[in-house]
């Protein structure tokens, strides 16, 4: 057996090799090659076996050692490694190794897969809206049980006209490739600014809303030993859904803030957004998975798959909390003109990812292409 495979086959017998093998169905492979080693990872009725080769495997991906490594740790995913020009799909399509994500993270963490066993109670009212005046106990529990909330005029309108303003004017500063912005295209060729990053460190105004107390009392209820980071992991940022985008990243698919990688530094963590317009199907807005931060993702679409989503309506001033690691969406907005929703979002990390990232360094980096633009995966992976 190879190193690869040894790697591989000290999980084999795990109690994550039988969720793999439950979330992916009898009979799948992944053939990996790692610096020439070659070895397949194939699904049994309760568990998988690796063997040496990848003869006959449909699905091939091939890396280096020290991306091997990266992944094994999970200090990239499987995504990571595709941007950072890590990972060649030899045989098959990179949507097909994506879709062994959650069994991978199984087998190579012991994450469970979220299936329809890990649902919440019918009962629990996943989707109240909460207000600052509810008791924190309450909210606790609910954001420790469904990995987020949703509260309700948290900010003033004076607060958030103020915010926009500042928001407007960071995003008329910005340029494409300056690698504190991203951008998309509209199905008119128009490019277009959809998030602008580290903007505390531009604006007086987002310097002192990472450091308000309401926040800071937000990202309390998570029980976590955490602290603000302004300054590193994309810092303060502000989304900006552009209505008609076709490419880039201005819309995004089912994934968790460590989607990239990181997961050991970052999670748990709290992410706060701060939404400066109508935030629904319209405009945009945020769709979340309940109760999936303490598990790794379902395979495929949790809406094809029946699971019960949640979509947030939100108001100008209302306010979001979830846990980096809770999946969540995106979605393009329903209408096709016209301006989508403004967010502004303040991450509380851990102290182990203050010990791994620099400031003004952050595990989404990996998405920028040599002329620090971003792209999405099928632009990516094409």
């Amino acid at each position: 057996m190879t190193s690869v495979g040894v790697a591989l086959g000290t999980v084999a017998d795990s109690a994550g090799a039988v969720g793999a093998a439950r979330a992916m169905g009898e009979g799948r492979a992944v053939g990996f090659i790692v610096d020439g080693e070659a070895v397949t990872v194939t699904t049994t009725a309760d568990g998988v076996v690796v063997t040496d080769g990848t003869d006959g495997t449909t699905l091939v991906v091939s890396m280096d050692r020290s991306a091997f490594a990266d992944l094994l740790t999970e200090e990239q995913s499987v995504f990571g490694l595709l941007y950072g020009g890590r990972l060649v799909v030899e045989r098959g399509e990179f949507g097909h190794f994506a879709a062994w994500e959650p069994a991978l993270q199984a087998l190579l963490y012991g994450r469970p897969v979220f299936d329809h066993s890990c649902e919440l109670p019918a009962e629990m009212d996943v989707a109240r809206v909460w207000t600052l005046d509810d008791d924190d106990s309450e909210m606790r529990g609910m954001l420790d049980r469904a990995g987020f909330l949703h509260l309700r005029g948290v900010f003033t309108p004076e607060e958030i006209a103020r915010m926009s303003e500042e928001s407007e004017r960071l995003r008329s500063e910005a340029i494409p490739g300056d690698r504190t912005s991203w951008w998309a295209t509209l199905d008119d060729g128009t490019e277009v600014c959809c998030r602008v990053t580290y903007i505390a460190d531009r604006s007086d105004t987002f310097a002192a809303l990472a450091h308000d107390p309401r926040l800071a009392r937000l990202a309390a209820l998570s029980g976590l030993d955490l602290r603000v980071a302004p300054d590193r992991n994309d810092g303060v940022s502000v989304v900006i859904k552009n209505p008609g985008a076709v490419s880039g990243l201005s819309d995004l698919p089912w994934h968790r803030d460590c989607g990239l990688g990181g997961h050991p530094n970052m999670c748990p963590g709290i992410l706060v957004g701060v939404n400066l317009d109508r935030a629904d199907a319209e405009h945009g807005q945020l769709w979340f998975l309940p109760g999936s931060h303490r598990h790794g993702g379902p395979v495929g679409d949790p809406v094809a798959a029946g699971h019960r989503v949640v979509a947030v309506e939100c108001e100008p001033g209302d306010v979001t909390v979830h846990h980096q690691h809770v999946l969540h969406a995106a979605p393009a907005p329903t209408a096709t003109t016209g301006r989508g929703r403004r967010a502004v979002y303040v991450g509380f990390e851990r102290e182990d990812l203050f010990n791994a990232m620099a400031s003004g360094r952050a595990y989404n980096d990996v998405i920028y292409a040599a002329d620090g633009r971003v792209r999405n995966v099928a632009e990516t992976s094409a």
